[in-house]
């Protein structure tokens, strides 16, 4: 196992025992057993509209490689993120990408592009949340160490890498034949193998942004991934009275874009750990107290990640897919 696995795997479970450490575990327990079924049925119909959506943009992402069902990349999202809860280092974008080209035979470079585009959008969508929710929330506040400086700084940071992402991706779709070579170039010197597959794999990924060039989706594009998002905000909202959090649409979205962040931190599989300290803090800088935080910040992980695993591993199953062939290829590059 590589060194920044162990360091995933690390950071995750301090972040879990730190957790864990500073709420009252048997009052824990008594709020959780208390916790009513329907609340999780809720966030799983949400969800279910939610990798509806997110398949419909893949649709229109996919388009200049082929047009693709809506079906196939209904399944090969939950494939993929069933592979993100139980495989290290965010692993199932990879597979996510082999599984739409065992699906739909669209080249995994190209899919990998698509995919550099969707994380773009999602980024930008949670930015305008997070900057949107800190306008709201008290500069003063904190939570433990944490405080809204800190979470500030966080997303500037966030916001300056995405920047720079989305200025490479316009220089490889602008001169993609300048940038793909001062690329590879880059990478020859540190081994001559890997410039050549870098050079390979630009090859394919920049036929993938060939969206970049179609402005006119851009729209549409952008409004379904706040329509994604807003419904993602939704399933937070609607589960804040689990633990007996009120219906405030301030603390659902710090849930949100604490988690959302938490995202970038390295981690075990799943985000666990680093999305449940980061929720409960977020959650604390709106005035929630410490142990329903965690509280939510536990079983709301838990309803998002149980049954996308499930779904997952039951789309895989049914499409006569595996992890193994997935995570090595096979099929049309």
């Amino acid at each position: 196992m590589r060194w920044h696995l162990l360091l995933g795997l690390a950071i995750s479970a301090a972040c879990l025992a730190w957790l864990l450490g500073q709420v009252d575990l048997p009052s824990l327990g008594r709020l959780l057993l208390q916790l009513s079924p329907w609340y999780f049925l809720a966030v799983a119909a949400l969800m279910a509209w939610v990798f509806f959506l997110r398949s419909q943009r893949w649709q229109i992402l996919l388009r200049p490689l082929k047009r693709c069902p809506i079906g196939p990349l209904y399944s090969a999202n939950l494939i993929g993120f069933m592979a993100n809860n139980v495989l290290p280092a965010r692993l199932g974008e990879i597979v996510r990408a082999y599984a739409v080209n065992r699906l739909c035979a669209v080249p995994v470079s190209g899919a990998l592009a698509t995919l550099v585009i969707e994380r773009i959008l999602d980024g930008m969508a949670i930015l305008a949340f997070f900057f949107l929710a800190l306008f709201f929330t008290d500069p003063d506040a904190q939570a433990g160490a944490f405080n809204v400086a800190y979470l500030r700084g966080a997303g500037l940071f966030l916001l300056a890498g995405y920047l720079g992402i989305l200025a490479l991706l316009a220089a490889l779709w602008r001169w993609p034949s300048a940038t793909s070579g001062q690329l590879a170039r880059l990478a020859g010197r540190l081994s001559p193998r890997l410039g050549e597959k870098t050079a390979s794999l630009l090859a394919g990924f920049t036929q993938g942004l060939g969206l970049l060039g179609q402005g006119r989706h851009l729209p549409l594009l952008i409004a379904q991934s706040l329509a994604m998002w807003l419904l993602m905000l939704l399933t937070a909202y609607v589960f804040l009275p689990a633990v007996g959090l009120p219906h405030r649409l301030l603390m659902a979205a710090m849930a949100l874009v604490g988690g959302s962040l938490a995202a970038a931190v390295p981690s075990g599989p799943g985000c666990i750990g680093t999305t449940q300290l980061a929720v409960m803090w977020s959650l604390m800088l709106t005035g929630a107290d410490q142990e329903r935080a965690a509280a939510f910040s536990l079983v709301y992980w838990a309803a998002l990640y149980f049954p996308v695993t499930a779904a997952g591993l039951v789309e895989m199953l049914r499409r006569g897919l595996s992890l193994g062939s997935l995570r090595g290829g096979g099929g049309k590059k």
